[in-house]
């Protein structure tokens, strides 16, 4: 057992604070995936709305002639 701790090597502080950033940079990104996925989706929604008041639309008026 003492063997094993005098092997590992010590954490640093300046270790802690890269682990820290890369976190920190790999959230940020994920955060940015999930907006734009986000972003995607409110688009095809919206374009899907519009495409059923067209279609409607169309309908109602081709049954009135």
């Amino acid at each position: 057992m003492t063997e094993t701790l005098a092997t590992t090597p010590a954490i640093t502080v300046d270790d802690l604070k890269h682990k820290a950033i890369h976190i920190k940079d790999m959230t940020e990104a994920e955060v940015r995936l999930v907006a734009d996925e986000r972003m995607t989706q409110m688009v095809v929604i919206g374009v899907v709305a519009v495409l059923a008041a067209v279609s409607l639309a169309y309908y109602l008026g081709a049954r009135r002639r």
